[in-house]
């Protein structure tokens, strides 16, 4: 139980990491929804120049996992480059799926996804946020009008 407890205040710190207030000034947005469980997340983001994206808040309604996936992406990297934000998905789903990932430099996140990698079901609350940030560049490769 205190092992729970502990997780569960180790979620709430995470989570507090990003800034939840939807912006006053104008933004992009991106919206991203788990069907399975129903959690939503939103980036209000910038574009810099074509290098890269700043995220400058998030929204959404999410289970404690997702919310605290969500603190930590904004916490350790705001603004991201275009050409390395695959990257971060893909090395994220390569560590709950136990193989090695380098991506990680943040012990937080390290200990957040250690916690996450022993429940399977779990795995895609705790990656719908960088998809979502994948989903940004996706819709600006689309050759589709």
């Amino acid at each position: 139980m205190l092992s729970e407890n502990k997780s569960f205040q180790d979620f709430l710190k995470w989570k507090s990491y990003a800034n939840w207030n939807k912006p006053k000034e104008s933004v992009l947005e991106k919206r991203a929804l788990n069907p399975l469980c129903g959690d939503e997340v939103i980036l209000y983001y910038n574009r810099i120049k074509n290098e890269g994206i700043e995220i400058v808040a998030v929204s959404g309604d999410s289970c404690s996992i997702c919310s605290a996936s969500l603190g930590l992406l904004f916490k350790n990297q705001s603004l991201f480059l275009t050409k390395d934000i695959p990257k971060y998905l893909s090395e994220r789903k390569k560590f709950l799926e136990g193989e090695e990932s380098s991506l990680f430099g943040d012990l937080e996140e390290l200990s957040f996804f250690h916690s996450v990698v022993s429940h399977p079901s779990r795995h895609r609350c705790a990656l719908l946020p960088w998809q979502t940030l994948e989903k940004i560049i996706e819709e600006k490769n689309d050759p589709r009008p």
